[in-house]
């Protein structure tokens, strides 16, 4: 990473983003709810087939009720996507106010290490790494780089319960879309709905305290941007989390 003055932003000033967390918290409880009825379907669906086989009736019904609930539960789970994604742009715009401190990835990757494949099972966590550590009172405005701030428990549990989650999430998925019918394939998506359901509600109540943890950051540090801040601090070194 080079080693660049940022500009000084003179266009805009602090904003609290406290209705924005508020509404990405509801949105991402919403997800929770819907993760743990998709869970619910399948598990009716394995047992609608199990008791059930040979009544056509009662297997549309529970294609039914399964595919009715995977729409709302991926209608839930875009709009929280968009409204975090938002949140999180907002506050790196504040982030940047607070201290002129290089972040890892350029202002586009907030939306964008979401959106690319491989990269986006690491680049959303330096994200909000660099947001923490730049919103931390802690931390010195003239702070060169935020990459050398040591990151917080509270990002990596967050991060690895919503990997684990993501990952456990697909593979039920892949076993929806392959149309698994037999006793089997459902009992496994059943077990890999589950887990995915708590690791989802794990990664969601770690998120919410996220969001609660950077709007402390951001609302009780004074507003003062890294350019009227003084000089740095002699000797200073990254605070440990």
């Amino acid at each position: 990473m080079s080693s660049r003055v940022p500009q000084v932003p003179l266009d805009r000033w602090f904003s609290s983003e406290r209705a924005m967390g508020l509404g990405a918290s509801i949105l991402i409880g919403l997800v929770t709810v819907t993760t743990w009825a998709t869970a619910w379907s399948d598990g009716y669906s394995y047992h609608t087939l199990k008791t059930y086989g040979d009544d056509p009736g009662r297997l549309d019904e529970a294609d039914l009720i399964s595919g009715s609930l995977g729409i709302v539960s991926a209608l839930a789970l875009l709009s929280a996507a968009v409204v975090f994604i938002v949140w999180l742009w907002r506050v790196r715009w504040n982030a940047e106010m607070f201290c002129r401190g290089e972040h890892r990835h350029t202002r586009g990757w907030v939306i964008g290490c979401w959106l690319v494949p491989v990269v986006n099972l690491w680049y959303p966590k330096q994200v909000v790494d660099d947001i923490v550590a730049a919103s931390d009172a802690r931390t010195d405005p003239h702070t060169p780089a935020l990459k050398d701030v040591p990151g917080t428990r509270l990002v990596w549990a967050w991060w690895l319960t919503w990997v684990a989650g993501l990952v456990t999430g697909n593979i039920v998925q892949r076993g929806v879309l392959a149309g698994a019918s037999q006793l089997g394939d459902l009992r496994t998506n059943v077990i890999l709905s589950s887990v995915s359901a708590l690791f989802t509600t794990g990664a969601a109540v770690l998120a919410v305290i996220l969001i609660q943890r950077v709007d402390e950051l951001q609302t009780q540090r004074p507003w003062v941007p890294w350019w009227a801040a003084g000089t740095p601090r002699n000797g200073f070194q990254p605070p440990a989390r």
